[in-house]
This record gives C-alpha cells, structure tokens and sequence, in this order.
C-alpha cells in the first residue's frame, strides 16, 4: 500500500504565555482573518482550529468573521476540533475541570455551529494523565490529537488505542514531530516529508501552519505543499478525513498515564496553582447550594480559560499572572463567594435563633457525605463582659460542643475585647446544616496536647536541592541528592486546649527559614501543617519529607479521575547497608511525578500520606514520601535560551502553604481518593445573632439530599443544570457498586468510572 500524507493546516495559539491576554485575543483575530483569506484564495485549502474561547471572541468583537468561518465550516473546508474552552493542562488539572472543558466547549460549538466536536486536540499539553479517556468518552470525544511527550521522553507508537482502566478508550493520534511548521526552505520542508514517510504509518498526518502565537498560514509554505503534491501522495485534510481513512487499521493499546514530560511544572509558580484550586472549590460550593448554572456560566468560562497548559503549570511570564490571571482568578472567587453567601444568609434569615441569645455561628456541611470539620471564626470571646470567655457551642437541643480561643491573625482586637479565632470540631450528616449558639459552661476538659504532633516532628524534615532545570524542567527526571538539610531550630507550644493544639517548629535552611505549625483537632487523625517559608535560595527546590517506615510499601498517587501506582512492595532505607556481612535493600527512587489531592506509602497493616489541594509535585526516595513545597526558578525560563532574571525568581521571598498529613492504616489506592476530598473541603461558616424567622424571607431551594457514605466513590459535583435539573457526577475508585438515590432508586456505578447522570 503506497504511503500518504494528510496536511493538517492549523496555527497553535496561546491566549496568554510570553504575553499578556489581550495580545493573546488579537493574536486570535488577526490569526483568523489571515486564514480566511488565505482559504479564498486556495480552495484547495483547509483548516483545523480548537478552543471555545476563541471562537466566543470572535463572535463577540468580529461578526463578519465570524460568519466568513461559519460558512467554512458549513462547507467542510474548517473543522473544529478539541470540543475544549482551552487547550487545557491535562496532568494536574483536576477531572471536574477537565470535564467541565468537554462540557462548556461542546455545548457552545453545537449551539453556534451545529457541530458535535467527536476529536479531543491538546497539542502542546505537558502530559496526558491516566484517566483522562474517561473524561473525554464522558462528552462524547472518541479521538485525541498530542505532540507530548516527545521522542525520548516516552516510547510510544503513533497512533493507538489509549484505555483507561474502566475500559474507557480513545484513538490516540501522537504528532510524529511538531504541530507546525518550522522549516526555512523547500529543501528542509522536503526532508520533513521524507522523515514522515520512514515512519511505519501507512497514513501520515503532516501539522502544516504557523504557531505559538498565531500567524496562520504562509504563502510560500502554501507553496511547497503544491509542489510537493506532485512528487508525494500528499494532500490537505481535516482529521475528521484523516480517522476515518484509519478505520482499516488494526491498532496497538497504551494503558495509563502519558506522560511526564516537563516535571518541573507540576510545582512551578505555587500561586498560580493555590488559587485555581481555592476558585474551583469555590464554584464546585456554589453548586452544591443550588445556584443556578446560568448564575455560574461566567465564573466557569473564566475559571477554565485560566487552566491552559501555559498558566496552571506555572510556565507564563510574571506580567501575565500579575494583570491577567490573577484578577481573573480573583473575580471567579470573588462572584461564587457573593453567590455563597446570598445562599446561606438567606438559610439564616428564614430560622428562628432565639435560642442563642450571645449569636453563634451557622454551620453548612455541602457534600455528600458525614464530616468531622474545623470550624473557625474570628470573633469575639465575651462580647458582653461577663468576664468569662465562651467554651461551647449549643445546639438548640442543648448538646454542647467543645469551643477554644486561639490566637487571631492581629496581637489585638476591636473595642479591648478579648479576640481570637473561635474554634470548634463540628460532626455534620450528608448535607446536613446547624446552628450553633456561643455559651458558657462549667467544665473541665481534657487537652489535646503534643504528643502527636512530636511523634510526626520525629518523622519530618526539609530538604534542599539544586534545581537549574528551568520553569519547564527540561532536564528534569528525578531529585536524587539533597544539596542540604533543614535544621530544627525550636519548638514553641502555641496553643493547647480541649480543641487544638499547636505546636510552632522554627527551621533552618541555609538564608531561608521555615515556619511549621504542626496543629492537631479533637476526634480528627490528620495533622494539619500550617508552612511559612522565607525563601531566599535562587535555582533551588525545596521538599517536605516524611520517614513513614513501611517495610514492603506501594507508592502511589491521585490523579484525574484515576490512580496512580508508581512502584509496589518496596523495602524501605536501611541506615546500616552493610552489617555483619548482611546487605539490607536498597531504597527504590521514583522519579518527579504529578499528584493530585494526594501521595502516599502504604502497606497492608501501615499507611503515611500527605492530602493538599494544590501541590502536585512528589516523589518517593531513601525511604522518605516527599512533596515539593516550591522552586526558585525565574518566570518563564526556557532553556536553552538565555536566562533573563529582570522579572525576579518564582517563590522568592514569603510562602504560604498548608497540606495535610495521614497515619493511618488501611491506606488502599481505591480509598485514598474519598479520604482526601473528605480532609481538604471545609464547611460554609456564618455568624448569627438572635433572631427571629424573618416572616418575608426569600425562599430557598434545599439542596439535592443526595447521601454517599461509599469510602471508594466521590462525588465531584452536584449542579443545578441549564435544564433546571439536579445533575451529579460520580467518580468510583473501587469495584462496581451500588448507591441509593433520593428517589429511592439504586444507581449501578460500574469499576472505576465517571458516572454522570440527572435526576
């Protein structure tokens, strides 16, 4: 069968990178209006072009282009492809982000156009995680187009079958080297084709046009793709053409993550990374009330626009966050927050609080499933001047619940009052919402006290390593040894009471210090670890490392929709290699791997394990689960290009962080998604004063009462849907089960699928 060679005519368009947005959104016009009339020129042309948002702009600034390209596309001639808002990251972006992608992109493309996008496109994406088929069969994509990992990163045939473990698949198009065109001459761009043509695809996809920031198509590259369709089987296509001229072929299968390429981007540029989790958390809230989608479409565009592959992996120049996404981010939290607390005050508003005639607090549990949680305002402790602080919260029953008055964020408060953060561990039902009146009571209670925190400080270090990868890690596969060790200066009992307790450690890292509050909570395993990092160490990385002990452990990790084992029954660092003749084991090192929510070791009798919404680098190495707090690495750093430090390093300066950390046995791959998702997500808190029902209250819809108690089933989102109805998605980890419904109705959740549906 003789070899052919399908163009695929496209311009590879970053909204925001090594420019600001609004450069990004001319790119996008001036970029399709030299397509348009490129294609009028040479009907033999045709084009491929991904992202909602683009379109959206054009729509709404250009309506003659916009029409010029929806008659292309009536013709055949433009195809749309990715079915995305952006070319999203796709290894530390969490599912429901991924899956929102799918499902605001597509919905627009079918409204404007009539097109059901069937092909995901993510070309220049640092990685593919494992579930991600998943989450593109989800909404329909069967296909999927990428550049990365590149040759040497990861063997991989170019084009196959990519499964997930749920049975989830998609036909996987690698590009065989770039997505355009980058050839100076006729002589360069032949040999391009001669490469292709060595490749052992009987068909072969060529990624033809200008990219990165746009351009489009030139005239003279046009040129040589005429004159080479009189030597080659060559000829412009549109992938839709392209897959279903592949339907002859047999393919191989790739299970798993694909991936990792460009390690250091898990970490790069905290920031960026803290407040994309803290938005979606926020919106995902909002959901869960019961605001409306229509309320939510604006805040979700926005939230998705800012996951693209060159903003969350923290690879854009410091102007771009610093003007564009970081505003943008803020407005997210900012319209979902406003949305949240309409939702609640106006659940206050319609009560009876007489009962609480000192106020108290509103107590608002969103999720599915029971919770032991923190609640913590800043208030005042004897707002009356009884001369005695408030030591319980009562329902109106008359069950009391613990109450501590922890330090406040300022060394004094209003009015030489005493002051603090109100503090209190809240059991709370599926759904279920309190009110809780601040008393007094006569008691004495046990403290907490440190001795589970000094426990965990025996087992906790920081250690420093040289890191001159760049933003992307170029370079990067492993951290292999510590250039330096943090030294643990002191300890400083803050708090103690029968709430929390703190215990403040002060280290030493070379110039930096590092501030660790090690906090633990009545009834709750997890120790909180409240960081403050001075940084000072330019080029360098900085990892938290737990010593957990497990002789014969799995290392493992959360991901999209998925898990990852990373290496299975490891020994674990012996101090003494050699004693009496006997070699112990050598410890296993993984390399820098992406996480999401959460890392662990664990056996069958033991577990260790770090839950944080917004770290996503780890690794595991001398017996150590270690996570990767920062990297000192200049904005925008591409090797091997000069380095331009005028804009300052990443991490420079303060740090704020904050992860969990888990000991507890009974760590499996299939359940430390839900105990994550149950230890990061707090409950809504309000304050109350007395009142009675507010006779004209606004009315408010409770909730769908949904229950889910199964350890191995989490639920990612409940929304009120554009069709008014509720709408869940469910995410299993373990084995099929099954799930009462409010309804009454049982729902079948196969093996470690997505399950969407509506009620």
């Amino acid at each position: 069968m003789a070899k052919k060679i399908y163009v695929i005519s496209n311009s590879h368009l970053d909204p925001v990178w090594l420019w600001n947005r609004r450069s990004g959104r001319c790119a996008w016009i001036n970029t399709m209006h030299s397509v348009v009339r490129m294609m009028e020129r040479h009907p033999e042309l045709k084009f491929t072009c991904s992202t909602s948002a683009q379109y959206r702009w054009i729509e709404e600034n250009e309506p003659a282009l916009f029409k010029k390209i929806a008659a292309y596309i009536e013709q055949g001639r433009w195809e749309i492809v990715g079915g995305w808002e952006v070319q999203s990251d796709a290894i530390i972006a969490r599912a429901e982000s991924l899956l929102r992608q799918g499902m605001v992109g597509k919905d627009y493309f079918r409204k404007k156009f009539g097109v059901d996008v069937n092909i995901g496109y993510c070309v220049d994406s640092f990685g593919h995680g494992a579930g991600l088929p998943k989450l593109l069969n989800a909404v329909g994509i069967t296909h999927y187009v990428a550049t990365r990992p590149l040759p040497g990163q990861m063997d991989l045939p170019p084009f196959f079958d990519w499964k997930s473990n749920d049975g989830s698949m998609v036909k996987f198009l690698h590009i065989l080297d770039v997505y355009n065109t980058s050839e100076n001459s006729w002589e360069e761009f032949q040999k391009r084709i001669e490469t292709h043509l060595e490749s052992p695809l009987e068909y072969q996809t060529l990624f033809f046009g200008v990219g990165d920031h746009g351009g489009g198509i030139y005239e003279e590259h046009l040129k040589w793709v005429l004159k080479a369709s009189g030597k080659y089987d060559i000829k412009f296509a549109t992938l839709q053409e392209y897959f279903k001229d592949m339907q002859q072929f047999s393919l191989p299968a790739v299970t798993g993550e694909i991936g990792n390429c460009f390690r250091g981007c898990y970490s790069a540029c905290h920031e960026v990374k803290r407040q994309i989790a803290h938005a979606l958390d926020r919106i995902l809230t909002a959901e869960k009330l019961g605001i409306d989608a229509k309320s939510l479409e604006e805040p979700w565009k926005e939230l998705l626009f800012n996951h693209f592959h060159d903003i969350l992996p923290g690879t854009s120049v410091m102007e771009a966050y610093r003007n564009d996404v970081y505003p943008g981010l803020g407005s997210v939290i900012h319209q979902t927050n406003d949305l949240i607390d309409h939702s609640l005050s106006r659940r206050v508003a319609a009560a009876d609080t007489q009962f609480m005639p000192e106020g108290g607090l509103y107590v608002r549990n969103t999720e599915s499933h029971s919770v032991q949680k923190v609640i913590s305002v800043t208030g005042f402790a004897d707002p009356n001047k009884h001369g005695t602080l408030f030591n319980v919260l009562k329902d109106s029953a008359g069950e009391t619940i613990p109450l501590q008055l922890l330090p406040a964020p300022s060394t004094f408060g209003p009015c030489g009052l005493p002051w603090g953060n109100l503090t209190a561990v809240v059991d709370l039902a599926p759904n279920e919402e309190k009110f809780l009146a601040y008393a007094v009571e006569n008691q004495s209670l046990p403290k907490i006290g440190f001795h589970r925190q000094k426990n965990v400080l025996a087992k906790l270090g920081f250690q420093l390593f040289h890191d001159d990868h760049g933003t992307w890690g170029f370079t990067l596969e492993k951290y292999l040894h510590p250039a330096d060790k943090a030294i643990l200066l002191e300890t400083q009992e803050i708090a103690d009471g029968p709430v929390v307790s703190v215990l403040r450690t002060i280290w030493k890292l070379r110039s930096s210090e590092i501030q660790a509050d090690l906090i633990a909570y009545k009834d709750i395993s997890e120790i909180q670890i409240k960081l403050m990092i001075n940084w000072k160490e330019p080029c360098a990385c900085l990892k938290i490392t737990f010593d957990h002990g497990i002789e014969q452990h799995t290392f493992a990790t959360g991901a999209a929709a998925d898990t990852v084992i990373r290496f299975q029954k490891s020994r674990v660092f012996q101090k003494h290699f050699c004693e009496n003749g006997i070699f112990g084991y050598f410890p296993k090192k993984s390399s820098e791997v992406p996480m999401i929510d959460w890392c662990a070791a664990f056996s069958e009798n033991a577990g260790a394990a770090f839950y944080s919404a917004d770290l996503h680098g780890c690794d595991h190495a001398d017996g150590l689960l270690r996570v990767t707090l920062l990297r000192s690495t200049p904005y925008a750093d591409h090797h091997p290009f000069p380095r331009n430090e005028q804009t300052g390093f990443q991490e420079i300066g303060m740090s704020f962080m904050e992860l969990y950390l888990s000991e507890e046995s009974g760590m499996t791959e299939q359940n430390l998604p839900k105990r994550a998702a149950k230890c990061l997500k707090e409950a809504e808190v309000l304050e109350v004063t007395c009142h009675t029902a507010d006779p004209d209250a606004f009315k408010t819809e409770l909730p769908y009462q949904l229950v889910n108690e199964l350890p191995e089933v989490v639920t990612q989102a409940v929304r009120k849907n554009e069709y008014g109805n509720w709408e869940i998605h469910l995410m299993n980890y373990g084995e099929e089960t099954m799930l009462r419904l409010p309804s009454g109705k049982d729902l079948l959740l196969p093996a470690h699928k997505l399950t969407v549906f509506a009620e």
